[in-house]
């Protein structure tokens, strides 16, 4: 029988989780309970009233004397109380759910739930049944989820995403109950009880999906097709239309006019293409050949000025990174002194203010040689401001004609349109207000659909009139038609900052981490993911700033402004993402809202944010000074190390390398990405708590080039990680990684090693038999056999070799059957080593050379038939005199870049007759190499007709020559 103390205590526990959830519901949801909880709280203030009232009067009261004396029942008048807590937790915790959500949560819930009932076994014990029915449930509807990601456009589309998004919340509710059980946090009997009605409610959603005949209709269709949505859209051809007249008089002022410097301003409202002209004057060919040094940056409204001076230096120079500690003073000389000898071209987009321009100017020196910068902006003052001899040119809308067309290419490519659509095409180019981007959105949600006048006839009547002149309601239309596990990846955009070039693998990454990435058989989630984002691209939501070379692929995007902006507030709407910000007037950073992901800008903001951030899944830091990392460092960077146990179910944490922490933080069972600077040179043992981890990106501030930093051997326990990045690293216990430690089957891409033995490295790459990408530095001693054959994991594809401290040679040939790309620096090499090394490399498509000595002749000769499949060569301050190439050697070269080889006299005059050659660039070279590039150029175009091939020189630069001694 439960005693008086005991009913107390309950009836506490219960008024502080009422206490503690209260705080979380909304307005809106708090007055659907409020009358039963006033009752229920002066209810329970008359009872503690009542029992201190008797308990005065009468020493020991038992319970059965309260309840005489009341004339009622304790425990039952107790129960009301339970009930409306547990209602209330419940809506608390439901209503802080995001309502976008990643299509993978549930493979991640089901991979938890079983390693939740064997590590905590005992805690879990009470809800054994009911979790193994849930898995059970959730296992049965896999197939499902996979038919709303391959099958985006059945006919069931909106039923099959509204039951997939309730079956996701469904998962966040169970993980969050698992883990309350795990850490006491809630009462037994309310885990329980909600349990149960999960479980209700799943088979609630399943009798949905059944009723329809969902799973059994669509999953036909999707076996009979061999290709899906999960395929990538065809990349239509990126040259933008129009502005032909425009265009033509910009190049007269490029190239002619005034002997001064000029300023060609060009300026719009947003989405009129101004960035699109720039970018489209500046890669003409027949431009750029006229000046000495291109280069460009964009200022954003939120600038870096040592930012963007660096990505200028950069672009003048060929590497920047050994000016990068400069301050932005010496950086502006740098870049006068530069530019100062030499006739330029120089684009500066998107400037918001006159003081943005006073910072920059000063940098460009007029010596009268017809140099040129081109500048965009929204503003016509900025541009009237800037102006020099040239008026400014305000861009206009399109004309109808342009229009049509603009539509007509993003939608049918080279092909054009049937003379059925080409009427309602018109009408639907009209309603886009003139304004390109309007126009190129519109077409990403046309491509996607079949090319009927029915369908056509459906979007001109979704925009309707109001749409005219307003990108935010195309926008609007395009993100409606997204299918559900496109809409989360393009919101995720709302993270990052304006006008910020994102690097593909990192987003894909994060991606992944977030369970964006639904997985599919025979497929990794790398390919899976970059079809997500082919498709976005080829729905013109997401911009191409790069494309490999060698295979094509994405390697860098940007969005629009107009986008960007549209991805934070929709995100925010959706409890998705929010930007932690400091209020100008209230100067608070709190919210009662818990979104899933917080991007925040300044780190004492998440500071005062972390006490209501139990429920956030993601903390990505974001700072608009990219060089943030090599400036000193407020305290409270470190401090965020102490707060993050206040983010119990953080899933990525990613400082951007830009935050220094001053521990790991080993409590987050959930953690699944995390990135951040580091100040200590070796990592605690407790790191394998993180037993979740995917992806481990760490760098440290202490770390040189002779110091290495000690990894753990219980970092192979980790068997879930794919990404190891930490820099210059070695095993601690090597014994024990021999020894005891498991093989990281899921680790893909390992960086940077430090291996001082060829055993250490073998010892190493035993433990990764997957291994696809390996950067490491070698220290080796010489091997008992020279060019020992070393088998490197048979599916690398990507290999980077750094030489360490004073090493010549290396020991080894490498033989790795997939290797797609091969970077070697600082090595002493000979023609016979990259002989052998390129038999054993048939599929080699990328080779890169930095600071290699080519042997006591100074020589390389390349045979007949060696590299077959290589698409590009790059040499960079090598000491290669004497090139003997034979005829039928590179037969698919592409790219060949050569940039500091100053002993060279001569590129070889085979590569005339490559015919895949496309590209030849050469920097810092003799004379006589420029020529014989020249030579090539003319050959290939004149005799050949290859008439997209390219050679550029770029004049002397400031570039380091080093060779090993």
């Amino acid at each position: 029988m439960v005693g008086l103390s005991d009913q107390m205590a309950n009836l506490q526990e219960m008024l502080c989780l009422l206490r503690d959830n209260l705080i979380h519901l909304p307005i809106l949801d708090l007055e659907f309970h409020l009358q039963d909880m006033d009752s229920i709280i002066v209810d329970a203030g008359l009872l503690i009233y009542s029992l201190y009232d008797i308990k005065g009067e009468k020493e020991d009261t038992t319970l059965e004397d309260i309840n005489r004396e009341l004339g009622f029942d304790l425990p039952r008048n107790i129960e009301p109380i339970k009930v409306i807590v547990y209602l209330v937790m419940q809506k608390a915790f439901q209503c802080n759910l995001p309502r976008i959500h990643g299509l993978r949560y549930v493979d991640f819930l089901l991979k938890n739930l079983k390693d939740f009932q064997g590590r905590y076994s005992d805690s879990l014990a009470f809800l054994k049944n009911q979790i193994q029915v849930i898995q059970m449930e959730f296992e049965s509807l896999q197939p499902f989820l996979k038919v709303v990601v391959e099958e985006p456009h059945n006919k069931f589309k909106r039923l099959n995403e509204d039951c997939a998004i309730q079956i996701i919340r469904k998962a966040h509710e169970v993980e969050y109950v698992v883990d309350a059980c795990i850490n006491k946090g809630i009462p037994h009997r309310c885990l329980k009880r909600w349990l149960q009605d999960i479980i209700k409610e799943i088979t609630c959603i399943k009798a949905k999906i059944q009723e329809k005949n969902i799973v059994d209709d669509t999953m036909k269709t999707v076996i009979a097709r061999t290709s899906s949505k999960l395929a990538r859209t065809p990349r239509m051809n990126e040259e933008i239309v129009g502005f032909e007249d425009v265009i033509e008089n910009l190049i007269k002022k490029l190239l002619s006019g005034t002997k001064g410097q000029d300023v060609i301003s060009i300026h719009g409202m947003p989405g009129l293409g101004k960035t699109t002209l720039a970018n489209r004057l500046y890669s003409y060919r027949s431009v750029v050949s006229q000046f000495d040094i291109c280069a460009q940056c964009c200022v954003s409204q939120v600038y870096s000025y040592k930012e963007f001076l660096l990505s200028l230096l950069c672009d003048a120079i060929g590497d920047a990174s050994v000016h990068r500690e400069l301050y932005a003073n010496k950086l502006a000389d740098k870049i006068c002194k530069t530019l100062l000898p030499r006739r330029y071209l120089i684009l500066v987009d998107d400037v918001w203010d006159n003081s943005a321009w006073d910072d920059l100017r000063g940098c460009f020196p007029d010596v009268n040689n017809r140099s040129r910068i081109i500048l965009t902006t929204r503003h016509h003052e900025v541009a009237k401001y800037a102006s020099v001899h040239s008026d400014p040119l305000h861009l206009r809308m399109f004309d109808e004609v342009e229009s049509w067309k603009l539509l007509e290419k993003k939608v049918f490519g080279e092909e054009s349109c049937s003379p059925l659509l080409k009427k309602v095409g018109l009408r639907i180019a009209k309603m886009c207000g003139q304004l390109p981007i309007s126009i190129v959105l519109v077409a990403g949600i046309l491509s996607e659909m079949e090319k009927e006048v029915e369908c056509w006839e459906q979007v001109a009547n979704n925009l309707g009139s109001h749409i005219h002149n307003d990108s935010r309601a195309i926008v609007d239309q395009s993100y409606h038609v997204l299918p559900c596990h496109l809409k989360s990846c393009f919101l995720y955009f709302g993270a990052f900052l304006e006008d910020r070039v994102i690097d593909i693998s990192r987003l894909i990454r994060l991606w992944i981490s977030e369970s964006f990435i639904k997985s599919s058989e025979g497929r990794s989630l790398e390919d899976i993911a970059e079809g997500y984002l082919e498709n976005l691209i080829g729905r013109n939501l997401v911009m191409v700033t790069q494309r490999a070379i060698s295979d094509g692929k994405v390697k860098a995007c940007r969005l629009h402004d107009v986008l960007l902006d549209f991805c934070k507030e929709r995100a925010a709407e959706e409890n998705f993402l929010l930007w932690i910000k400091r209020d100008r007037s209230t100067k608070a950073v709190y919210s009662h809202k818990q979104h899933a992901h917080l991007a925040f800008t300044e780190t004492d903001n998440l500071l005062e944010w972390s006490t209501s951030g139990s429920l956030v899944g993601s903390v990505l830091f974001k700072n608009y000074d990219q060089y943030f990392a090599h400036r000193f460092l407020s305290s409270h960077a470190f401090e965020i190390s102490h707060i993050l146990p206040h983010f119990k179910f953080l899933k990525v944490m990613d400082l951007e390398h830009q935050v220094v922490i001053d521990f790991i933080p080993t409590e987050l069972p959930y953690l699944r990405y995390f990135s951040a600077l580091i100040d200590q040179n070796s990592i605690p043992s407790s790191i394998s708590n993180l037993w979740n981890l995917e992806t481990l990106i760490l760098k440290n501030t202490s770390v040189g080039r002779d110091n290495t930093l000690l990894l753990p051997s219980t970092i192979w326990d980790m068997v879930k990680l794919r990404h190891l990045h930490i820099p210059n690293f070695s095993p601690e216990n090597e014994e024990a990684l021999l020894k005891n430690s498991a093989k990281l089957y899921d680790l893909e891409t390992l960086s940077s090693p430090y291996f001082s033995r060829v055993e250490d490295a073998d010892l190493m790459l035993r433990k990764t038999p997957n291994l696809q990408k390996l950067v490491c530095k070698v220290q080796c001693l010489e091997y008992p056999h020279q060019h020992h054959l070393y088998n490197f994991p048979i599916r690398l594809e990507i290999l980077e070799l750094y030489r360490s401290k004073a090493f010549k040679n290396i020991p080894f040939c490498i033989s790795a059957p997939n290797l797609k790309y091969l970077k070697l620096s600082d090595f002493y090499l000979d023609s016979q080593y990259l002989s052998e090394t390129a038999d054993h490399l048939k599929y080699l498509e990328v080779l890169i050379l930095y600071y290699v000595e080519f042997g006591d002749h100074r020589e390389w000769k390349v045979s007949n038939g060696m590299f077959p499949q290589l698409k590009i060569l790059k040499l960079k301050c090598v000491s290669l005199m004497k090139w003997i190439v034979a005829d039928d050697a590179f037969p698919n070269l592409e790219q060949l870049v050569l940039r500091g080889c100053r002993l060279l006299m001569e590129i070889p005059s085979c590569f005339m007759d490559i015919l895949s050659l496309q590209y030849i660039e050469v920097g810092n070279c003799n004379e006589s190499v420029v020529k014989s590039a020249m030579n090539i150029q003319e050959t290939q175009v004149e005799d050949n007709q290859n008439t997209n091939f390219q050679a550029r020189s770029q004049r002397e630069k400031d570039v380091e020559i080093k060779f090993i001694s």
